[in-house]
């Protein structure tokens, strides 16, 4: 697989009874302008690039603004066949920032992101134009920076219950500090920070 990316969508609906929130998590057939390795294209999910994830919705964690020390609920369910993209269900913890995020999502401040990483051979370029046919879902996060205008909340439901509190997972926190700091390099390499 390649490393892990980063692509936004809008929220497309929250239910405060069942503390979920429906989201599409990434719209088909969609160009949407990305930065991918240091310089921007036109990327395009292809339909069925995510097949299989129904299988594994309690796998996948969510978080806010990509931050997997702010976890706040877990996937509960996918429908990868959905005319309109990968549609989520996500179930919200019973937490202050559980609280807040289904609040904001309500409001419509808060969007889907999608944190993949593209299988072997499960990508095609023509020019500029990066088509993704199979892509590895290894979490949502909720932000306010979408990519895709057309991935959107759907709903939001909050239950009774008390959701448990998710704990951060080892391996995604390695892969997030791994990203982070080739993020803060790039930056300052750009920057020129450090260098006399």
């Amino acid at each position: 697989m390649t490393e892990i990316e980063y692509r936004a969508a809008t929220p497309i609906g929250v239910d405060f009874p069942k503390r979920t929130i429906e989201v599409i998590v990434t719209p088909w057939e969609r160009e949407a302008d990305v930065q991918h390795k240091g310089r921007m294209i036109r990327e395009v999910f292809a339909r069925g690039a995510y097949d299989g994830i129904e299988r594994r919705p309690n796998r996948v964690r969510v978080n806010r603004d990509h931050d997997v020390q702010r976890m706040i609920g877990r996937a509960v369910a996918f429908h990868p066949t959905r005319d309109e993209g990968l549609v989520g269900e996500l179930r919200i913890a019973r937490t202050p920032l559980g609280d807040e995020t289904l609040e904001l999502a309500d409001e419509g401040i808060l969007d889907a992101s999608a944190e993949f990483a593209v299988m072997p051979g499960g990508e095609t370029w023509q020019g500029k134009i990066r088509r993704i046919t199979k892509a590895w879902l290894g979490g949502v996060a909720l932000t306010p920076i979408p990519a895709y205008k057309d991935a959107s909340v759907l709903a939001v439901r909050t239950a009774a219950a008390t959701a448990e509190v998710l704990p951060a997972t080892p391996n995604r926190d390695r892969l997030e500090l791994d990203r982070l700091r080739q993020l803060y390099a790039d930056l300052d390499r750009r920057y020129c920070v450090g260098q006399h």
